[in-house]
């Protein structure tokens, strides 16, 4: 059997890296870099074509670019260049001369909406501008950093965009629900592999009973991995389409909402759910196929988040792989723990919680130790400079999960030198130590409910962390 586990593990390890190597690379960065004219300038060339470039690329949402000018909107053919780095509008005429207001949307390739304004002047054929500055606009030549980070709630839109327009109650609460799908996916996502690892390290011998109870936690998991990609999926095309709820069931607007990596992440996602919720069957080694979905299911979670975007792209990724298997592993585990305590409960086998205790606290405290260790990693490759962690949003959320995950490692560690000790006093003495020992076991069941909830928290946070911006508030 554990030459079987073995197997199975360096088939979830080989399947989850050949994914990611394979994926084309997420845009959590994605962001305007300038544009053409530039943002607030004045032109006296002809103005045939506006140019804006990216920092990854982009798919165009709606109509793409629109622009307007002193006799409203000019019709213009807008296009992708150079591979979606750059988005093109070119109207039927050169510009007249006159102010004009450039709107665009676009999705980032992880399926981010993204959305800005800008505006620049065109001169007058006497080479004057059609009307004198106001003071209020810069001029000359200069890059519209305009990024609007991630989503339509918390963009920061410069020169005279109205933010309050796109980000509405109807886009708020669409994003909310999208980021609960996504915490509820990767929740199932890290319960699942989780508990099968539980089951094969820490179910041995007379525990291995306990194996198919396990086994349905982890299809459970699956089901709520399914669950919520629905939830994320809906929900998305709802944000797309700037809160209309018509978009949830309109399959060109959830189209819309799987643009780039995202159809690859939401897919691997949805293919490792349903082999979990399928492969999971009353042994471990008949299990197989439901470590394979728990690793297909890992893979689209990177794909989603922010390590596919910086360099050296190698190492960033493999510290996020390491970080995501150690905390299944931790999650899965104390969830399962939990789970199964309770049900030994019913059945009477309150003091069996003993060998349970002592083999997990090993397989847990090696998990954050990586967890830690790729944690750091992760934050120094996102990061451009420390002061983001209290400048942006990302480097907030960031601190309060780790404060999350600190208290719940503190937990951890208080069942392994206090508790698990408690517990294996019975194996000493089981008529002197024996009512220390059952409260022990009691403790252990309502911390690993403690532990349970917190993750849950942290699990949360996460979800909105990877559609966070790491540029500074303001």
């Amino acid at each position: 059997m554990r030459r079987t586990f073995a197997a199975l593990v360096i088939t979830l390890f080989s399947t989850l890296v050949l994914a990611l190597c394979c994926a084309p690379p997420a845009a959590a960065h994605t962001r305007l870099e300038s544009t053409a004219p530039a943002a607030g300038s004045t032109s006296t060339a002809p103005v045939t074509e506006v140019r804006l470039r990216f920092t990854l690329p982009v798919s165009l949402l709606g109509d793409g670019v629109v622009v307007e000018g002193p006799d409203g909107a000019v019709p213009a053919d807008v296009a992708p260049a150079q591979d979606g780095l750059v988005l093109v509008a070119t109207p039927a005429e050169a510009l007249a001369p006159g102010r004009y207001t450039v709107t665009w949307t676009a999705a980032a390739q992880d399926g981010h909406p993204l959305e800005g304004t800008f505006g620049f002047r065109v001169a007058s054929t006497g080479g004057q501008a059609d009307d004198e500055p106001t003071g209020d606009e810069p001029s000359g030549e200069e890059d519209a950093d305009t990024s609007t980070g991630h989503d339509m709630s918390g963009m920061d839109h410069d020169m005279g965009h109205d933010a309050a327009a796109m980000d509405t109650p109807a886009t708020r609460a669409a994003t909310a629900v999208t980021r609960l799908g996504s915490a509820a996916a990767l929740w199932g996502g890290l319960v699942a592999a989780g508990a099968l690892v539980f089951a094969g390290v820490v179910l041995r011998g007379r525990d291995e009973a306990d194996v198919p109870t396990v086994l349905r936690l982890v299809r459970w998991s699956g089901v709520l991995l399914l669950g919520g990609l629905v939830v994320r999926v809906l929900a998305g095309a709802v944000l797309v389409a700037h809160g209309d709820l018509a978009a949830a069931v309109s399959p060109s607007a959830v189209g819309d909402s799987l643009t780039g990596t995202t159809r690859w992440d939401v897919g691997l996602q949805a293919v490792g759910g349903v082999t979990i919720a399928v492969g999971a069957w009353r042994t471990l080694p008949g299990s197989w196929a439901a470590g394979l979905g728990a690793a297909l299911a890992g893979a689209g979670q990177v794909l989603g988040g922010h390590s596919n975007t910086v360099e050296p792209r190698w190492l960033v990724v493999t510290a996020d792989v390491a970080h995501l298997a150690s905390a299944a592993t931790w999650v899965g585990g104390v969830v399962a723990l939990a789970y199964l305590l309770r049900v030994r409960r019913r059945e009477g086998r309150d003091l069996d919680a003993a060998l349970l205790g002592a083999r997990f606290s090993v397989v847990a405290a090696a998990s954050v130790a990586v967890v830690g260790v790729g944690g750091v990693l992760l934050a120094a490759g996102i990061l451009d400079r420390p002061a983001q962690l209290w400048e942006s949003t990302w480097g907030l959320l960031l601190l309060a999960k780790t404060g999350v995950v600190v208290v719940v490692a503190a937990i951890g560690t208080h069942n392994h030198l206090r508790v698990v000790p408690r517990l294996t006093a019975r194996r000493r003495a089981v008529v002197r130590h024996a009512g220390r020992s059952r409260a022990a076991g009691g403790e252990l069941r309502r911390s690993t409910g403690r532990e349970t909830a917190l993750m849950v928290v942290v699990v949360l946070l996460t979800a909105w962390l990877v559609a966070a911006s790491t540029q500074p508030n303001g």
